[in-house]
């Protein structure tokens, strides 16, 4: 009898598909948070997200003999997870139509009071600060980010998810990485500041 705790996805998915419910229930365990933490990139109407992971689980319960096998289950819940909440609530409450022309700004950065303080604070500020650019960049290029570095998927899978074709989501990726070495040379330039002159 096989250990469905460390059982890879497709196995599961094909185990969940014949009615599985142990099978079913890892697959959700493995993924809730992880789609939750995605859907609130898209909105930030918490219980709309709540709603569409919800929903997108029993969907898949209840159509489960009629599903496909599938390579990634990972890469078939996010794309599901994407349309069902673009489906599911007003275009004006979707992030991305908001961020697409928001311009980006550095938050304040916090300077530390002592010389001898800044080195053991450096390294706190500069992850406050990258996680605050990770943040303002453009949904759609955050997302892109998010979805090749932090989920592992692949230009191709990025651009069948987003809905978009490969050469976007290229695109997409180069200017986030851009935005975020401007920030790095900044925070390079602001380190070298405190330590010579604070």
């Amino acid at each position: 009898m096989m250990c469905l705790q460390t059982t890879d996805d497709k196995t599961l998915w094909q185990a969940f598909k014949r009615g599985d419910e142990t099978a079913f229930a890892l697959l959700y365990e493995r993924y809730v948070r992880v789609l939750f933490s995605y859907g609130k990139k898209i909105t930030d109407d918490e219980q709309a997200v709540e709603d569409a992971v919800q929903d997108l689980f029993v969907d898949l319960w209840q159509s489960r003999s009629r599903l496909s096998d599938v390579d990634s289950a990972r890469f078939y819940l996010f794309r599901s997870l994407r349309r069902k909440i673009h489906k599911s609530i007003r275009p004006d409450q979707l992030l991305s139509e908001r961020w697409e022309t928001t311009d980006e700004l550095l938050l304040p950065v916090s300077h530390a009071a002592e010389t001898e303080v800044i080195n053991a604070e450096l390294l706190q500020i500069q992850t406050a600060d990258l996680q605050a650019k990770l943040k303002s960049l453009p949904l759609r290029q955050y997302e892109v980010l998010m979805l090749y570095y932090y989920q592992d998927f692949t230009y191709s899978q990025i651009a069948t998810i987003l809905g978009v074709n490969e050469q976007s989501v290229r695109n997409l990726l180069q200017r986030a990485l851009h935005k975020l070495r401007k920030v790095a040379f900044l925070l390079t330039f602001l380190a070298f500041f405190l330590f010579f002159f604070a």
